[in-house]
């Protein structure tokens, strides 16, 4: 889930409308997009929760964009702060790093 938002996933807006609201147009990840995953669960118990019980997967979640901006960061240089973190916005902070910006073509 986080991965596709970090890499893939965006909202189109022009003038507070939604521009890409059909899933013919909004990229989400399917499983050739996606590496190799391992999932492992971990027994704890939440004294606060409803027998005990907690949510499982959003914790997961929180570190995965500044992991992958990271890795960019270390890999080439530039600090990407705006997902989704794709290639073309690795390619667009490279350029504008080298005062050689894309236009909005």
């Amino acid at each position: 889930m986080q991965l596709g938002f970090t890499m893939f996933e965006k909202v189109h807006l022009d003038g507070g409308q939604v521009t890409n609201a059909s899933l013919a147009d909004y990229k989400i990840p399917g499983i050739h997009d996606v590496p190799p995953m391992e999932n492992e669960a971990v027994d704890t118990y939440q004294s606060n929760g409803p027998f005990g019980a907690k949510g499982v997967g959003e914790l997961a979640t929180f570190g995965v964009s500044p992991a992958i901006a990271n890795a960019i960061d270390d890999a080439v240089g530039v600090r990407l702060t705006e997902l989704p973190l794709n290639a073309e916005a690795v390619l667009r902070a490279l350029r504008a790093k080298d005062n050689k910006p894309l236009g909005d073509d």
